[in-house]
């Protein structure tokens, strides 16, 4: 589902400034399968076209999936999410349960759906339940873009809305609030486009239609990566 945000009322904030790297870091603070702690790391792929396919033609985290998901260990290993580059914070969520006992709680339920709020366009919503979450805004290669950070750790945001943000910056911690099963930060990008911002997904590969790539470099790729639905 893409963000449903009308472009005049972003071009209400302060003016932005380019980011100072083309392209996004990599954002959390170690790489499943590479250097983060533990044994239990995925990676799920977005599949923005939901044809079922990732950037690399293999399996997404599942057909549909508007984001990346980066899962870590634990809660308690205090993983954090860190600004994928130089932007503005817009919205922000904290105060959700971090392990939700079941789907049907309301904080839980997967047919809730995070709105932006304060500030946001009335109705304006995320699209599924995001649990605690930060939006940040940036602007590349004169593009502007939102990033989402979602499912974060209750209590560990150290952002608020219109406070600026450097790449690498930390900005919670890695949870599970909201429609999770499993800690992880499902990360998301969204392009402007007209009156709207549409999910894109920063991959570079043969079968990502969405675009060339976004990211500074392209992370380690996991080919097992893929995810049974965490949220």
């Amino acid at each position: 589902m893409p963000i449903l945000l009308l472009t005049a009322v972003l071009y209400c904030f302060p003016s932005l400034s380019a980011a100072g790297d083309s392209g996004f870091a990599w954002p959390v603070s170690c790489v499943p399968g590479l250097d983060c702690a533990g044994q239990h790391f995925r990676i799920g792929y977005p599949d923005v076209s939901g044809a079922g396919l990732s950037f690399s033609c293999g399996k997404p985290g599942y057909t549909g999936h508007q984001g990346t998901d980066i899962v870590v260990s634990s809660l308690e290993q205090g993983v954090q999410a860190l600004a994928a580059a130089d932007g503005v914070v817009r919205w922000t969520k904290d105060g959700l349960f971090d392990r939700c006992p079941s789907n049907t709680e309301h904080e839980c339920d997967e047919q809730q759906k995070s709105e932006l709020s304060p500030g946001g366009p009335k109705g304006a919503t995320l699209g599924f339940n995001a649990g605690n979450f930060v939006v940040v805004e940036h602007k590349i290669d004169e593009t502007r873009y939102l990033t989402l950070y979602a499912h974060l750790r209750k209590g560990s945001l150290k952002v608020v809305s219109g406070q600026k943000v450097s790449r690498g910056e930390q900005m919670a911690e890695v949870g599970s609030s909201g429609n999770s099963q499993i800690p992880h930060l499902h990360f998301g990008v969204y392009k402007e486009e007209g009156a709207m911002y549409r999910p894109v997904d920063p991959w570079r590969g043969s079968c990502n239609s969405s675009s060339d790539g976004l990211w500074a470099s392209n992370p380690p790729y996991l080919s097992e990566g893929l995810l049974a639905h965490p949220g």
